[in-house]
């Protein structure tokens, strides 16, 4: 699935290409085209996958070997699952047989908590209920209680014998192995798409925002902005990628709400606190374990620390964004400037009655949610998400989503105003959300930049999946000079949507 909006570009760069395999000159290569799919609900994300392959069909296939392979893994490192192997590991201090997946990221972990100085650790599952427990309370934890933890959190945590394949916990803190094992299941699914789909050229995998990119292409991606994380939103810069592997780890998008006060749910296991110092971090490294490792730990160090363990580390390039918006990046990064797709139209005047002007400080946004459905190789439905004025008229597309643009037309309302718009953005590496929840923002301008006056509009949101149902949400909301708020019951294919017209917070 592509996100199509029309002032983000944010493009993959190349056209189609052939297969890497060399073949006798006078027999062409097969054209190999790109193809697109999305699934929410992966776990506890959404995954995006770009294929370039030969036909639909090896396309598919590669979709769903990648597919069996993240749940696969995810039945050794997710938490949440009380069989896998990581929750028997956490259940027991006695020593376990392992497998060789779950050996290889303790050792990594061993590594990088070496790197980081203890910035980094694979024990923080404790930290993570105390606050979580905090949160229900409404009480920040007591210092007491994140002492005792720390001073766990300096020792070793296990002991893994590699004679026996076996690991012992040799302290009370449960393993969270998150901060890598996301980056290592992206790498472990692109090497096994590779291996069962040699036609396969070219690979884009995006698991919640960390990326990998691999093949002959090269790929366009942007870096979401901490300060401005609508799914719609321009990203503040953007990356080339090929044969490389990007993550993004900051507060922004997860966080722990106490009193009023947000936390970061990345911690500094040096103190228990949640780490405040980075607003986000996104490393650019040759895999995703180093990728996200680095990520995590520059949250928590300062910008000149993380910036010097970066140089250290081979291949390795970083921008850090501070709270303030600084951006800090290490010396040999190469970024390009997201320019809008469209150029800005410049309209023509009018003798026309001035409208009241759109309230300064204001925008509207849109809280879509695609729930999870129960249905047998579910992928995100076709949606599209517009504005119209109060005479009907369609003008501004907030966002379309589909796994193949050709059937975009299926959505027949939206269709017959965007059909001639085919801007798609490719993908943006971010801090990871939620499955199936989607924030849009609407700043009360048209698709051509054109500011528009006060008044009242309608939001539209239309769905279509496949072999499923075809089914329309809308409700007006009325942007003037005070805040206002509507929903949207719930359907087959969309849960509750909230709109609001709003002031923008100043940061």
């Amino acid at each position: 699935m592509s996100l199509r909006v029309p002032l983000l570009a944010v493009l993959a760069l190349g056209g189609a290409l052939g297969a890497v395999n060399s073949r006798p000159a006078d027999v062409p290569a097969p054209k190999a085209s790109e193809f697109a799919f999305h699934r929410d609900h992966v776990i506890g994300t959404s995954l995006d996958l770009c294929v370039v392959a030969p036909d639909e069909s090896t396309a598919e296939g590669a979709e769903l070997t990648a597919l069996n392979e993240i749940e696969r893994l995810r039945k050794i490192f997710s938490t949440y699952d009380a069989t896998s192997e990581i929750s028997k590991l956490n259940g027991t201090r006695e020593p376990v047989k392992v497998s060789a997946e779950m050996a290889e990221v303790l050792t990594a972990y061993e590594v990088w908590q070496r790197k980081s100085g203890g910035a980094f650790n694979g024990q923080v599952g404790e930290l993570v209920r105390v606050w979580k427990d905090g949160e229900k309370a409404n009480r920040v934890p007591d210092a007491v209680a994140l002492d005792r933890i720390v001073a766990d959190l300096s020792e070793p945590g296990w002991k893994l014998d590699a004679t026996t394949n076996t690991v012992t916990r040799l302290t009370d803190q449960p393993l969270n192995l998150n901060a890598i094992g996301k980056g290592y299941i992206i790498q472990k699914a692109s090497d096994a798409v590779r291996k069962e789909h040699p036609t396969v050229s070219a690979l884009l995998v995006n698991l919640g925002g960390d990326i990998l990119a691999w093949g002959e292409t090269s790929w366009a991606v942007g870096v979401q902005d901490p300060a401005n994380h609508f799914d719609n939103a321009a990203p503040i810069a953007g990356l080339r990628l090929k044969n490389q592997a990007v993550a993004t780890s900051g507060g922004y998008q997860r966080f722990y709400t106490i009193d009023g006060k947000r936390y970061s749910h990345i911690f500094d296991p040096r103190t228990g606190r949640p780490a405040g110092g980075v607003a986000s971090a996104t490393v650019v490294a040759n895999d995703n374990d180093t990728a996200n490792a680095l990520a995590t730990t520059l949250c928590v160090l300062k910008p000149e620390d993380g910036l010097k363990l970066v140089a250290s580390v081979p291949g390795a390039e970083c921008l850090i964004v501070a709270p303030d918006g600084k951006q800090h990046h290490s010396a040999g990064l190469k970024l390009f400037e997201v320019t809008p797709v469209r150029a800005l139209v410049p309209q023509e005047k009018k003798d026309e009655p001035k409208a009241m002007a759109w309230p300064e400080g204001y925008q509207v946004t849109v809280a879509v949610e695609l729930p999870k459905v129960n249905a047998k190789q579910y992928r995100k439905p076709y949606t599209a998400i517009w504005i119209e004025d109060d005479k009907g008229k369609a003008v501004k597309t907030l966002a379309v989503w589909g796994s193949a643009p050709k059937y975009l037309k299926d959505l027949n309302d939206w269709w017959k105003i965007g059909k001639d718009d085919a801007d798609l953005v490719k993908a943006v590496t971010r801090a990871t959300r939620g499955p199936g929840k989607y924030d849009l923002a609407w700043d009360g301008k048209d698709d051509k930049g054109t500011a528009l006056p006060q008044g009242t509009y309608t939001v539209r949101v239309e769905v279509h999946r496949e072999f499923g149902a075809h089914l329309r949400q809308s409700g007006k909301i009325e942007c003037k000079d005070k805040p206002a708020t509507t929903k949207f019951e719930k359907n087959a294919e969309t849960a509750e949507t909230v709109v609001e017209f709003k002031e923008v917070k100043k940061k």
